[in-house]
């Protein structure tokens, strides 16, 4: 039994020596697959890749930050920056070069708002795309944004720590200032209170005389005023006087007339009748007195009594202050008050993603993998079914009997690449279809464009199983060689991640290859979002080198199918 295991052991091995395309597969096509990722990847996990990223920058600030990020940004080892004029310059440059991921927009007024304590924002337009190689150097500007906010906080730290020692030092004269003014204020107070003394001393004064003399005036005032009225009284009175001694003189008068009346009237009597012509003149009744001077008898005394003439007193008074001086501060109090501006802290330096294609920011995962694996899965089984169709029947003996039959190589081949071109190109609509409805891949804004780089894709795959089925020549060998080819093809081709990993002179070998082309159509088409033709280019290079492969295996199997 020992034995049996032992010859079956060895007998395993021989075969195994023999078997060329099991040694293929068994070793060249991991090492291959192997390679292809480690170079392409070796980046994430922090390996150096001499890669240098070139960021498209436009300045609209030319502030101090500006210029200290795009200082920052400069020096920064796998980093170069490209100044250009505005943000549709940006876009054409990323859209342009593989190692320009994304473009930084710096706003106008960046460095005034940082400075004045505000938080701006410095606007990164991400290519969707590339979104990881982005998010690497976001990583990157982050740290360099904190970097730059907390030098600029540290300075200003630095300042306020100056500006609160010498306010200190202003402080504490200030206190010693304040005494001083204290004590000369109280000795100011005093020369105050001695001072209103004085003066309340001297108004007193001042008000007793003017009263005392204001009084004396209006004494004689009021003299001088009844002496006046008295020498007008004594001449109306003395005309009084002289109409009443006229009336008395005609009353006496009158008097006297009525006795010589009463005598006439007797002696009337006496000389009655016979004597009648002796009666005498009776006597004449006085003069009674002028009517000038009963109107001056029986008019009122009216005295015009005039005011007497008051004495205006002073308005003003004759005093003369005490002169109180503020004392002298020899203290420039302008020196130690505090200064009124306040140092302000800076903002925070920070970043806001957006788009730069009219695509959305955010990407599906799904977005990458439907496509890059479909692509991977449409070459194994392109390749597979024209490979080992054609040898199958030609080791079967049919193409041998079609021949026979009438039919031409030519058409032969192209019978069987349409088949495999048409399976194909239904192999990614079905993946396409499954991946929106379970995924909800993005299929750009005409998602019948999928159908050129889909078609073109198909047509290349089916021209390289051709130049797979001459090159194997055995079934067993179309596996390993095709699947090898199919899997270096989709990795170098940005078909399991984005090209922008791979170093340069992996990027410049994937430009012979139609995954390249392939991805980059459905890139634009779905991440991007760009219009249809924008995948006219890159599903005409797809079609071009499905040519290539296509004159390379007519050419090979002509050979092959006699």
């Amino acid at each position: 039994m020992q034995r049996t295991a032992a010859l079956i052991f060895c007998n395993d091995f021989r075969v195994l020596l023999k078997d060329r395309s099991a040694l293929f597969m068994l070793f060249l096509a991991p090492i291959v697959i192997i390679a292809v990722a480690g170079f392409s990847l070796r980046n994430i996990y922090g390996q150096p890749a001499n890669r240098v990223y070139v960021i498209p920058i436009v300045d609209q600030d030319h502030g101090t930050i500006a210029q200290a990020l795009i200082k920052a940004v400069s020096h920064q080892p796998s980093i170069e920056i490209a100044p250009v004029a505005d943000l549709h310059l940006a876009r054409s440059y990323v859209m342009t070069h593989e190692r320009a991921p994304l473009a930084i927009v710096i706003p106008a007024g960046t460095s005034a708002g940082f400075e004045s304590g505000l938080s701006p924002l410095i606007l990164v337009y991400v290519d969707p795309i590339k979104r990881l190689e982005a998010s690497m150097i976001e990583l990157r500007l982050n740290e360099l944004s904190r970097q730059i906010t907390a030098i600029a906080h540290r300075r200003a730290q630095a300042a306020l720590a100056q500006n609160t020692a010498a306010l200190r030092v202003r402080l504490e004269r200030l206190a010693d200032a304040e005494k001083t003014i204290q004590i000369e204020l109280a000795t100011y107070r005093q020369n105050i209170t001695r001072s209103r003394l004085a003066m309340e001393s001297a108004v007193r004064d001042q008000i007793r005389r003017d009263v005392e003399s204001l009084q004396r005036q209006t004494q004689a005032a009021v003299e001088r005023s009844i002496a006046a009225a008295r020498v007008e009284l004594a001449d109306k009175l003395a005309a009084k006087r002289q109409a009443l001694t006229a009336v008395d003189q005609y009353l006496r008068q009158l008097q006297a007339s009525e006795r010589d009346f009463d005598r006439w009237f007797a002696d009337l009597k006496a000389a009655a009748g016979s004597y009648a012509g002796r009666i005498p003149t009776p006597p004449r009744w006085p003069a009674p007195p002028g009517k000038d001077q009963l109107a001056a008898l029986s008019s009122p005394i009216e005295l015009s009594f005039s005011s007497p003439a008051w004495p205006v007193p002073s308005t003003g008074l004759n005093i003369r202050f005490p002169r109180v001086s503020l004392p002298e501060l020899k203290i420039a109090l302008a020196d130690l008050i505090p200064q009124a501006s306040t140092p302000v802290l800076p903002g925070v330096l920070g970043w806001r993603d957006r788009s730069l294609m009219p695509g959305k920011l955010e990407v599906n995962s799904f977005d990458q993998y439907v496509p890059g694996f479909g692509i991977t899965f449409l070459l194994i089984d392109v390749l597979w079914g024209v490979s080992v169709g054609l040898i199958d029947e030609h080791d079967w003996g049919t193409l041998q009997r079609l021949q026979v039959s009438g039919a031409t190589v030519g058409g032969i081949l192209m019978g069987k690449m349409l088949a495999r071109f048409v399976i194909g190109l239904m192999q990614l609509i079905v993946l396409f279809a499954f991946g929106w409805l379970l995924f909800g891949i993005a299929l750009g804004a005409h998602p019948w464009a999928l159908l050129l780089p889909g078609a073109a894709v198909s047509f290349a795959a089916a021209a390289f199983g051709l130049v797979i089925a001459c090159v194997a020549r055995t079934r067993d060998a179309v596996l390993p060689i095709g699947a090898m080819a199919a899997m270096a093809m989709s990795a170098v081709g940005g078909c399991w991640w984005p090209i922008g990993f791979e170093p340069s002179w992996m990027r410049t070998a994937a430009l012979w290859v139609p995954t390249t082309w392939t991805m980059r159509a459905f890139n634009d088409l779905m991440i991007r979002g760009l219009p249809l033709s924008t995948a006219l280019w890159p599903a005409a290079m797809t079609f071009g080198l499905g040519l290539v492969y296509l004159t390379v295996g007519v050419a090979a199997s002509s050979r092959f199918l006699q």
